[in-house]
């Protein structure tokens, strides 16, 4: 089996040794997904503009691999404060309104990457490779 990493096109830069995703199987390994803007890394206080921001982020790095929000099959929400869930289900009805793939929420003591940073929760993915 060989994997295959994913080119950052559409989602913000990764560290060194980081890659936004990984093919595998059959599958595309997504993590660290956050509402940060590209270009800027700047991340609004707002969850439900996060949010929109994140999946706009996924939709950027599933283009790059060559499948869309159809091929997601699992989301892991981390989150820093379940009071971010409400307003996260919200966005995610926009984004995935039938038919959405499986998802669970875990609480985490932190969900950013730096300290200072201001991410209400990051995202884990597992999509279906075309």
């Amino acid at each position: 089996m060989v994997r295959e990493a994913i080119p950052t096109e559409g989602g913000r830069e990764r560290a060194a040794g980081m890659v936004a995703g990984v093919k595998a199987g059959g599958f595309i390994f997504f993590s660290a997904i956050r509402g940060t803007a590209p270009g800027t890394r700047q991340m609004s206080d707002d969850t439900k503009e996060q949010a929109r921001q994140a999946f706009e982020n996924l939709k950027g790095l599933l283009a790059a691999s060559g499948a869309t929000l159809d091929h997601v099959v699992k989301v892991t929400l981390y989150l820093h404060d379940l009071k971010y869930r409400t307003p996260f289900h919200e966005v995610w009805m926009e984004y995935f309104p039938t038919n959405p793939p499986a998802r669970i929420a875990v609480r985490v003591a932190d969900a950013n990457t730096q300290p200072g940073g201001n991410a209400h929760f990051a995202l884990d993915v597992i999509a279906l490779a075309p």
